[in-house]
């Protein structure tokens, strides 16, 4: 007579539940000891972009038109962009091929500067790709770069500017929160 031995499904699930905690503590203790990349992952810093006044360059600290948000990711820092009322002056949202909504587009770039009243003419750290804003002002950015650390945003500038003219219309200081 051939004998078989069964498991109870209590037992099966006492041995899962134990494999699982194994792995993952190897997991966390790898991640823990991989190094810069692996204590950055997952830090966030943020700016609040404030209105800039075409001609004077005049800063309004006490108004927001948006946030820019920087999450370190591995080897990477993912960038999300989130503008509000955003003024198109006199250009107008060109018709998108692909059926988007229509949209201007502005220049985004982070700058070798802490303070938004000096950002003018400041060196670039990184150039972002554009920002592409809609009729009502608003627009959203998604982008990832390997040209910078989060270590590195940490007290620039991201400006918002005009292409061609570079009249920035937004801007604001990095840091963590």
């Amino acid at each position: 007579m051939r004998r078989s031995t069964t498991t109870s499904f209590p037992s099966k699930l006492a041995a899962l539940a134990a494999t699982t905690v194994v792995l993952l503590a190897t997991g966390a203790a790898a991640e823990s000891h991989s190094g810069d990349a692996g204590k950055a992952a997952g830090k966030t810093m943020m700016a609040t972009l404030h209105p800039v006044a075409t001609g004077t360059g005049r800063v309004d600290e006490k108004m927001s038109r948006g946030t820019a948000k920087f999450t370190q990711g591995a080897g990477k820092v993912d960038v999300l962009i989130q503008v509000n009322d955003l003024p198109l002056g006199d250009r107008e949202a060109g018709p998108a091929s692909d059926g988007a909504p229509a949209t201007v587009p502005f220049d985004v770039a982070v700058v070798k500067t802490g303070d938004c009243a000096k950002a003018e003419g400041s060196a670039e750290l990184v150039k972002l790709p554009q920002l592409q804003v809609k009729d009502d002002g608003s627009g959203i950015l998604m982008a990832s770069t390997d040209k910078v650390t989060l270590e590195q945003l940490a007290g620039q500038a991201v400006l918002i500017s005009v292409p061609g003219n570079k009249n920035r219309v937004g801007c604001g200081v990095i840091a963590a929160r």
